[in-house]
């Protein structure tokens, strides 16, 4: 069964292999994600796992996202290195799971480097990560730069209701 359960496991994993590539990271001993990455990649990392509960949404927050989540899409530019990465982006995916949004986000990983981000991210103008982009028919709606300001659920309604 085991043997079945791995199969299964592999087959799933190795199509995403290439989408995404990995520096090993000596601080953290782990690896470091660069360039567009997929959920599992993010959701099988330690600090994604020891930091998805820190927030937990009320109803009515994934309730107003849900309703003005139509035909919006969010790009989440991170660095799996970065400790405010490893906080908000468990926290962001908490709150968006049980929504619309939940399907329509792109994750891009950044390395330490600047140079490095630039390159992967051309015309994005990223300063500091992780920075959440939020869009509407392909036009940026507004964004989330390292932190919220106030409530994350309020900040991700607040730019989803005033951007359209």
């Amino acid at each position: 069964m085991k043997l079945v359960l791995s199969l299964i496991a592999a087959a799933l994993i190795v199509p995403y292999a290439s989408a995404q590539i990995t520096a090993h990271g000596p601080a953290a001993q782990e690896n470091i994600l660069i360039g567009p990455v997929n959920r599992a990649s993010i959701d099988s990392t330690a600090w994604y796992q020891s930091n998805s509960q820190l927030y937990t949404p009320t109803q009515e927050v994934i309730r107003r996202i849900d309703s003005l989540a139509a035909g919006d899409s969010v790009l989440v530019v991170f660095g799996s290195w970065c400790p405010d990465s490893h906080i908000w982006v468990p926290i962001f995916m908490n709150i968006v799971d049980s929504t619309r949004l939940g399907n329509r986000i792109q994750f891009l990983a950044v390395p330490r480097s600047s140079g490095g981000q630039q390159k992967l991210t051309p015309g994005l103008n990223i300063e500091k990560v992780p920075t959440f982009i939020f869009y509407h028919d392909g036009k940026e709606l507004g964004r989330i730069v390292e932190t919220p300001h106030g409530d994350f659920g309020e900040d991700i309604i607040d730019i989803l209701e005033n951007g359209k």
